[in-house]
C-alpha cells in the first residue's frame, strides 16, 4: 500500500510540475532567467560569467555564478515549484559556467522500473497471442 501511495505522490507531483512549468513557461522572469524545459519537464539553463567578469579569478567567478544560481533559485521557488523539484548544479567542463537543471523528485518510479513493467506487458501480449 504504501509503494501505491509513494507512485501516487510521484504522478501526481510530476504532474504538478508541468502544469507549473507550462503556466511560466513564457514569463518576463522566465525568460530573463534563460530558462528553458524539455521534454519531460525539467527546467534548465547555463550561467555563463558576465563579459565584465572574463578577467577576474575563478573564486571570484564562482561566487558570482552561486549569486545568480541563488536568484533563478528564488524565483523557482515563488512560482511554485520548489517542493516538487530537485537541483542539480554541474560544471561545464573546461569553462566557467555551470548547468543548473531542476527536474521532478521521483521515490518510486525509476528508469528500470518502467522498463521491466513495459517488457512485462509485452511479453503478456505476446504470450496471450500465440497461447490464445
Amino acid at each position: 500500500m504504501r509503494q501505491i501511495k509513494l507512485l501516487w505522490y510521484d504522478i501526481t507531483g510530476y504532474l504538478k510540475v508541468r502544469k507549473i512549468v507550462k503556466k511560466h513557461k513564457n514569463d518576463v522572469d522566465f525568460v530573463q532567467h534563460n530558462l528553458r524545459k524539455d521534454w519531460i519537464s525539467r527546467v534548465y539553463t547555463v550561467i555563463n560569467p558576465s563579459e565584465s567578469d572574463k578577467g577576474d579569478s575563478p573564486e571570484v567567478i564562482q561566487i558570482k555564478a552561486q549569486e545568480k544560481i541563488l536568484k533563478v533559485h528564488k524565483y523557482v521557488d515563488n512560482i511554485g515549484l520548489g517542493p516538487y523539484v530537485s537541483v542539480s548544479v554541474e560544471p561545464i567542463p573546461e569553462s566557467n559556467s555551470y548547468l543548473l537543471v531542476y527536474y521532478p523528485i521521483f521515490n518510486v518510479i525509476t528508469t528500470f522500473k518502467v522498463v521491466m513493467f513495459t517488457l512485462l506487458i509485452t511479453g503478456g501480449i505476446i504470450a496471450y497471442t500465440v497461447f490464445f
